[in-house]
């Protein structure tokens, strides 16, 4: 609608107004936001059915439904389980798939959708901490644990947020974790998303930017006084030729207190207890944060230490953290830095292991400074492995599939902030609405918030328009400047222009929201 701007604009918009506040009742509560269930711990099996093969969970109770099937001995082998809509746990306590006793040996397809909010706090031997305690076949794939609050003071030794431990042919891939997870009383193979894996498992473009967390304890037992943390994979055991762990990155940050833990953006540590088995091969994996403190900080690695496996295309900061130091007289081998990779040389007579000193760092990668730039960017997609695309993320490349770390299009802010800096801001009454509009914009938006991101920069342009010239001498036209009501109901309304004089027009935009209608217009 346009309107020629005359002395009743007041009255127009005040009409305008109630108009739009009147839009009918009926409308809202039929429209009304569901609100979101919260999860009181139980659990629903109805949607089992022991002749079907495939299942798709809705509900924290399907899947809580879903522990309590595999935890009686159901390995839902040679069926598919996938997620269709994301789950809020809601800090309500959660028991593991397969800490019953029987592990998980099906598909669970989570479909990119996210499980939030897994809580667990374990005492004693219990067992089970993360989503899966025990893997023992099959596959976990496109699944995101987000916002895990896992504690442990158990005596139970695997501890990972995506999965406590793997044995077996499995594969994991495509899953990502963040939030905490921490082990109070050592002795635990801690990882920031599986504990311990075995034997041939594969994770595949796999990621996670969770806190992992282990207190120093002692209880006088010289065998708890020391665990093994990894970004990825706590510590592997036993490889076969299959091992592997490839195109994978950790962007979190880990802090251990123990002197004798081994510590790895990736892996913590790799040892295979019998003779000739090949180990577990790192491919293409970045690690992309230097928040990654121990005690020791000589026994931390940037990506792993291995016994037999090959790392290689690997990517790892170029300095340590702030404040941490590995000067040349007690480090002689690090040039200052964490090492990338160290070759573990065992004694099994001795129940020791050592470094290869001989062992050179470059075969394994790159030490970079800037985890954003191009050049890493394409030698990881150059190295990439089949299935897996890497794109430019927020803070560092992430993969196609992660749209929580893949910016947001700030094009029409950028665009808008350049529009507001080619003005003079002495050539309008007041400009402090435009400055505080480009003060409040956020960056580091990922594309699920793209929304806001449109909306900031809205606010810059509505800001721009609502701009009064001062006024060049009695000859010109006085500017009036037009306005909103500052809250409206079920619906906006927007001017374009914000001001405006004699012969001016003016453009008004009544916008229901979704499920209503515009009745009339005053």
């Amino acid at each position: 609608m346009q309107s020629k701007i005359h002395k009743r604009i007041g009255a127009l918009f005040l009409s305008l107004a109630l108009c739009l506040g009147l839009l009918p009742t009926a409308a809202l509560a039929a429209n009304a936001a569901a609100v979101e269930d919260i999860w009181d711990g139980t659990s629903d099996t109805n949607w089992y059915n022991d002749n079907e093969t495939e299942f798709t969970l809705t509900t924290a109770e399907e899947l809580a439904g879903l522990a309590a099937l595999v935890n009686k001995g159901n390995t839902f082998e040679n069926k598919t389980v996938k997620l269709g809509g994301n789950i809020n746990l809601s800090g309500s306590e959660w028991t593991s798939i397969g800490s019953g006793g029987q592990g998980w040996r099906g598909t669970f397809d989570g479909q990119n959708y996210q499980i939030n909010n897994l809580k667990t706090r374990k005492t004693d031997t219990d067992p089970g901490h993360g989503l899966f305690y025990y893997i023992t076949s099959g596959t976990v794939e496109n699944l995101s644990v987000v916002d895990a609050d896992i504690e442990s003071s158990s005596g139970n030794f695997n501890m990972g947020i995506l999965a406590d431990w793997t044995n077996g042919s499995v594969t994991i891939r495509n899953c990502h974790t963040s939030g905490t997870i921490h082990n109070k009383t050592g002795n635990k193979l801690l990882g920031g998303v599986i504990g311990s894996a075995k034997a041939g498992a594969q994770i595949i473009g796999c990621s996670s930017d969770a806190e992992i967390i282990s207190d120093h304890y002692d209880d006088g037992d010289e065998f708890s006084d020391c665990d093994t943390v990894g970004g990825i994979v706590g510590q592997w055991e036993n490889a076969t030729d299959a091992a592997l762990i490839s195109d994978c990155w950790f962007g979190g940050s880990i802090s251990c207190g123990f002197n004798d833990s081994g510590v790895g953006g990736i892996l913590g540590a790799n040892f295979d207890f019998y003779e000739n088995q090949p180990g577990v091969d790192i491919q293409n994996c970045l690690v992309a944060t230097r928040e990654i403190r121990c005690v020791e900080p000589g026994n931390i690695t940037w990506i792993a230490a291995v016994v037999n496996g090959q790392v290689t295309n690997c990517i790892w900061p170029d300095t340590p953290p702030d404040g941490v130091t590995l000067d040349e007289e007690t480090y002689p081998d690090n040039k200052g830095n964490y090492l990338a990779v160290v070759k573990l040389v065992v004694d099994s007579d001795a129940s020791t292991a050592g470094a290869d000193p001989n062992f050179k760092q470059s075969s394994c990668g790159t030490a970079v400074s800037d985890f954003t730039s191009a050049d890493v960017l394409t030698g990881l997609n150059t190295n990439a492995a089949g299935g897996i695309e890497w794109v430019a993320g927020i803070k560092h490349p992430t993969f196609s599939w992660d749209k929580w770390h893949i910016s947001a299009d700030y094009t029409a802010v950028d665009a808008a902030i350049e529009k507001a800096n080619a003005l003079n801001e002495n050539d309008y009454r007041d400009f402090s609405a435009v400055k505080a509009a480009i003060d409040a914009v956020v960056r580091g938006k990922n594309i699920t918030e793209q929304s806001e991101v449109d909306a900031m920069a809205q606010a810059i342009e509505e800001a721009i328009n609502a701009l009064v010239r001062r006024s060049s001498g009695g000859s010109s036209s006085p500017s009036y400047s037009v306005t909103t009501p500052s809250k409206t109901e079920n619906g906006t309304v927007t001017v374009n222009p914000k001001s405006a004089s004699k012969g001016s027009t003016v453009t008004i935009t009544a916008k229901p929201d979704s499920g209503y209608q515009l009745d009339d217009l005053t």
